[in-house]
């Protein structure tokens, strides 16, 4: 596809100009929060027009900053703001998606190439989609703000599939988005080592006390151990293709290197769901594209898992009453629970199915079941099904599945319709893997590992509606768009 022409600014001044008024702005911000409100929204509102600026001389590497912006706005800054600009600083990453998307778009438009970046199987399921929650709200009678809310949630983070698709991403430029990607993972998975190792405080950080047993589970910088998990999850596949498929032996025994040091920190994570995301959607993935991958990743994963379970813990804090995390017990606690009944996920799931008894087609309408919409502006749904008393815990705000969140509230012909859009999205990259080489080959079968690893994980997260995750899964897939189609001579030059 044609790439989009750039703004271009001579040599580096430009870039560490820009680079330095965004720190600048940063830390105006940040200090600014300890003043008022005012002080902290007016030097965030510059920085985000200065990056939306700069998106038309640099759109790749801004469109890497907004994917991988939610992990500053919420789990780096906020701790170092106000508690009343905290909230607000959960904006940025939507702030940043919607000004450098306008400017992107607009600048597409003006030179003729917006067209090609829209042309893509895919976009007649998402109008569809659209249409069919639009259907939902007109017939349960969902308010109008509400509605957008619930579609806004869901849908917004599909913008940077097409902006990526935009903006053309060549090998070289998307196997270094796909490098920075897992680079920050990497060092994430560092912190957390350092966590397990010297103590679970390492750097200022803090670790949750798990609910079956679990001392603490770490999170690194990344603060909530399933979002770390689901991040760790969707770079592994990457590193574990690479450690198969990459031409150098060098650079496949540092792939398997790194792949170890991401599952270690996995098992850490005691992220059940990120676990079962990163067994299961590599396991398909590896199936479908390099039964050697699989071979190499359960090797990896057990001698990970054995790493976990004997390395020596907390050497710089040793607390008595503490007793070492067993990762056996804590998993047994939770399949023990689903048993007895007493898992929240399996009722919430039983308490569903008469909701959908009664709403099966188009559901109970966008923002009213199980999202960040419905808990925002409530619902009546959760008084008349009695999910309400299900919901007690303040902490618990979702139904912690996409996928059953994405049922009741769009109905089987919704729901089939958003199926249809990521498995449209998905299935070229898948054979444009099968028939790739070298560095193409490691990008696509990674994205195809990472995609499929979220949506197994999904199934007990709402990861593909918070944007932390959903930017990611989107973007990659919108690079893997782009690399599947492009000629061999082009791409495997890489």
């Amino acid at each position: 596809m044609t790439r989009l022409p750039t703004v271009r600014l001579r040599g580096t001044g430009a870039e560490i100009g820009t680079a330095m008024t965004a720190v600048l702005l940063t830390a105006a911000a940040v200090l600014g929060s300890h003043v008022s409100l005012a002080w902290f929204v007016a030097p965030a509102v510059l920085l985000v027009m200065v990056l939306a600026a700069a998106s038309l001389a640099w759109p790749r590497q801004m469109l890497v900053l907004v994917v991988l912006s939610p992990i500053v706005d919420r789990y780096l800054v906020p701790g170092l703001l106000s508690p009343e600009a905290e909230n607000l600083a959960h904006l940025l990453s939507e702030a940043l998606l919607l000004a450098i998307g306008v400017a992107l778009v607009a600048q597409a438009a003006r030179r003729g190439t917006l067209r090609e970046g829209l042309s893509h199987p895919m976009m007649p399921f998402v109008g569809g989609f659209i249409l069919v929650s639009l259907a939902s709200a007109l017939l349960n009678g969902v308010p109008a703000v509400q509605a957008i809310a619930g579609i806004g949630f869901t849908l917004d983070a599909v913008a940077l599939f097409v902006l990526a698709r935009i903006v053309g991403f060549g090998p070289r430029h998307a196997l270094m988005a796909i490098g920075a990607f897992v680079g920050l993972v990497v060092v994430g998975a560092v912190v957390a080592l350092g966590q397990a190792l010297l103590s679970p405080h390492f750097l200022g950080l803090s670790a949750l006390a798990g609910r079956f047993g679990e001392p603490y589970r770490l999170a690194s910088f990344f603060g909530d151990p399933n979002v770390f998990a689901a991040f760790l999850s969707a770079a592994i596949p990457i590193l574990l293709f690479g450690a198969s498929e990459l031409k150098t032996p060098r650079g496949r025994r540092a792939a398997m290197a790194a792949a170890v040091l991401l599952l270690l920190a996995l098992w850490l994570s005691f992220s059940r769901g990120g676990w079962l995301g990163a067994i299961g959607g590599f396991a398909i993935a590896s199936l479908l594209l390099d039964r050697r991958a699989l071979r190499i990743g359960v090797v990896v994963g057990i001698f990970a898992f054995a790493v976990a379970l004997v390395m020596p813990r907390d050497l710089l804090f040793k607390d008595p009453t503490a007793h070492r995390p067993d990762l056996f017990n804590a998993t047994i606690g939770r399949v023990g629970a689903i048993g007895e009944g007493a898992d929240l996920r399996t009722l919430l799931i039983a308490n569903a199915v008469p909701i959908l008894a009664d709403h099966p087609l188009v559901g109970v309408g966008p923002g009213r079941y199980g999202g960040a919409a419905a808990d925002l502006f409530g619902t009546p749904i959760y008084r008349q099904y009695g999910t309400d008393l299900l919901l007690k815990d303040p902490s618990q705000k979702t139904v912690d599945d996409f996928w059953l969140h994405l049922l009741v509230e769009s109905g089987v012909v919704g729901f089939l319709a958003f199926a249809a859009m990521v498995g449209s999205a998905l299935l070229p990259i898948v054979r444009g893997a099968r028939s790739a080489a070298w560095g193409r080959r490691v990008a696509l079968s990674g994205i195809v590992g990472a995609a499929l690893c979220l949506i197994v994980n999904s199934f007990s997260t709402m990861l593909l509606e918070a944007n932390s995750v959903a930017y990611l899964f989107w973007f990659l897939l919108g690079l893997g768009s782009i690399l599947a189609t492009q000629p061999a001579s082009e791409a495997e030059s890489a």
